[in-house]
């Protein structure tokens, strides 16, 4: 059975399992009636139905009743419990689920979120920090700041790095610098230019204004490596244009950067600065802040699957993981002396399919796979046993060796200390004896015989 991971952020709710594009849902709910909508269908109405469209339930989950509660919406949880079940349908209905939560959430938020999802149709298997979990996926030297954005504030999180371990530190939140506020700005700039440069104003209606929010996110990331962009709405049949300048976006932004780039400098410390990609999708933020490194996408999904055996737990009440290993380092290798391993690459000649124990050809399908023992020899199994030598661990790219505590764990003939990609090919020896397993990548049968 494949793992999933959730990644919990209100711009956008990511749940996938490494092996295609994550389901995707903003944190947005609108509420009739007769029933909940979450998601990207919310949020095409949100301007539409402003009065019944919700995106704060996320940062003030809990139990508070809403000022219009209904039977099936009587508070925030009831909102996002709607959004993960819907998520979660969306995506294909996963069974088991590892939750990667912001350190902006509270104890009591923590809670309240574990006990939605024990009502959900997936079962939460694990729960860990979403910025440490990303910081994983990259090389950290003594200390890192991640830098991650929601839908109402910025978060920024410090790790440090101790005997090849990172450890979550310090939260610190910025309230109103959000994404929300941030487009707000944008939408109020991109109307201005329009009753400029057209004598039309798109906050005028409903429907308009829906379409410029629609479409802002698109003219901003054209923003990115272009000056200006030029943009058009649609109203009565007719079309509308406005040139929006990459200067102008970031002076509208300003009075939210600067807030940002004086929080940066005083947490950073000298730690590497880390960014998540919806942080670093922000137009012309880098111009303000010292350099950092852009992180995948899926960088807390990749993280998570990468140490599922270290989060994942068979216990009802999960532990909260604020440890994990540090990423693959090169320099660490030189240091000690032994070559670095080679990195994943995409050709699928190098990833391997099949783990050969003996006679036997185990699959490797996406996921954790723990190395254990059994009474036919070495064998891999989905669920954790009492005593195993390692995890092969899917990543979404390539497979990765996590050697167990203790275990003599050796890969090619050198010992494997740290989470290492595997590629076919190799050998692998999960102790001290004879055995040698080996990693091979499945081929077609060409058809051009004598």
């Amino acid at each position: 059975m494949r793992t999933w991971v959730l990644e919990l952020n209100d711009s956008a709710l990511l749940l996938g399992d490494g092996s295609g594009p994550p389901a995707r849902s903003p944190g947005y709910a609108t509420v009739t009636r007769h029933e909940v909508v979450t998601g990207e269908p919310a949020l095409a109405r949100a301007r539409i139905e402003p009065r019944h469209t919700l995106n704060q339930f996320w940062l003030r989950l809990g139990t508070e009743p809403l000022h219009e509660a209904r039977a099936h919406a009587r508070h925030h949880a009831d909102l996002a419990w709607s959004q993960l079940q819907q998520l979660a349908n969306a995506a294909g209905r996963p069974q088991r689920v590892i939750l990667a939560v912001p350190g902006s959430f509270s104890r009591e938020q923590l809670a309240v979120l574990l006990g939605i999802a024990q009502r959900t149709s997936f079962r939460a298997v694990g729960l860990t920090d979403s910025a440490l979990a990303a910081a994983t996926t990259t090389a950290v030297g003594a200390a890192a700041l991640h830098l991650d954005l929601q839908l109402h504030q910025c978060v920024l999180t410090r790790i440090t790095r101790a005997d090849g371990m990172l450890a979550r530190e310090q939260v610190r939140t910025l309230p109103g610098c959000g994404l929300a506020q941030l487009q707000e700005r944008w939408a109020q700039l991109l109307a201005t230019r329009f009753i400029e440069q057209s004598r039309f104003d798109p906050l005028h209606a409903a429907a308009s204004e829906q379409q410029l929010y629609d479409r802002l996110p698109h003219w901003l990331a054209a923003l990115q490596t272009a000056d200006d962009v030029a943009t058009e709405l649609l109203n009565g049949g007719t079309g509308y244009h406005a040139k929006l300048r990459a200067h102008d976006v970031l002076e509208a932004a300003l009075p939210v950067y600067s807030q940002i780039e004086d929080a940066v400098r005083r947490e950073r410390a000298g730690a590497t600065v880390l960014a998540s990609a919806r942080f670093a999708a922000l137009p012309r933020i880098e111009a303000l802040l010292p350099a950092f490194t852009r992180l995948d996408a899926e960088a807390v999904i990749r993280g998570c699957l990468r140490h599922a055996a270290l989060i994942c737990s068979d216990e009802s009440a999960l532990r909260f993981v604020t440890r994990l290993p540090a990423g693959e380092d090169a320099t660490a290798h030189a240091v000690a002396g032994t070559a670095a391993p080679a990195p994943l690459v995409s050709a699928e000649a190098t990833v391997p399919s099949h783990l050969v124990v003996g006679a036997r050809a185990l699959r490797l399908d996406p996921g954790s796979l723990y190395l254990h023992r059994d009474a036919e020899g070495w064998t891999l199994s989905r669920q954790m046993p009492h005593a195993f030598a390692g995890t092969l661990t899917w990543d979404g790219a390539g497979w990765l060796l996590v050697p167990a505590p203790g275990s003599a764990l050796r890969l090619d003939g050198g010992a494997v200390r740290a989470p290492l990609p595997l590629r076919a090919g190799q050998r692998l020896q999960p102790d001290a004896g004879t055995d040698a397993l080996r990693l091979v990548a499945e081929s077609a049968v060409g058809d051009d015989g004598a």
